[in-house]
């Protein structure tokens, strides 16, 4: 039953998104490489995310990720969802752009030991550079898997190439 109501809950989220669109909406996938850490032991797992951007101007705009990846500490499936505002500094005339971006994330995990739910922030970085309609992006983000119910949170990285496309 939480799967579906996370799943409406993106789904839901996505598509309110357009009432911010005035010119550039992207939809995208990333696949992503995940590393976990605690206590200077890593656990590498890899993801699939989806994301909708929503770009007022070629400055900032917004955006939401949902998310699954495997293993992360005692963790064996875990899911995202994130809503962030992301800016943009252009670096070359072919567009060439450096990112980042910061906002919320919702992490849901489970694994032998229960369930963990963990609410916090997200950051991260990367270059976009744009396609006929769309662009490729080749980015990090950072956030925390579960809380001190459990286990020790474990800082989190994902690092990915995404494509959106127009």
């Amino acid at each position: 039953m939480k799967k579906i109501a996370l799943a409406t809950l993106v789904s839901l989220g996505m598509l309110s998104m357009n009432a911010f669109a005035d010119s550039a909406v992207y939809n995208g996938f990333s696949l992503d490489y995940i590393r976990s850490t605690q206590n200077g032991m890593n656990n590498d797992s890899s993801a699939l995310t989806i994301l909708r951007s929503v770009r007022p101007n070629e400055h900032y705009g917004y955006e939401m990720q949902f998310g699954l990846f495997g293993n992360s500490g005692p963790f064996t499936s875990n899911a995202f969802v994130d809503l962030s505002a992301i800016g943009f500094v252009p670096l070359s005339d072919r567009g060439l752009k450096l990112y980042g971006k910061a906002g919320l994330v919702d992490v849901y995990s489970r694994g032998s030991l229960g369930t963990a739910n963990n609410l916090g922030l997200t950051y991260g970085a990367g270059f976009e550079f744009p396609l006929d309609n769309g662009a490729i992006r080749v980015g990090f983000q950072h956030f925390n898997v579960g809380n001190s119910t459990l286990s020790p949170s474990l800082s989190t990285n994902l690092i990915g190439l995404t494509i959106l496309l127009q």
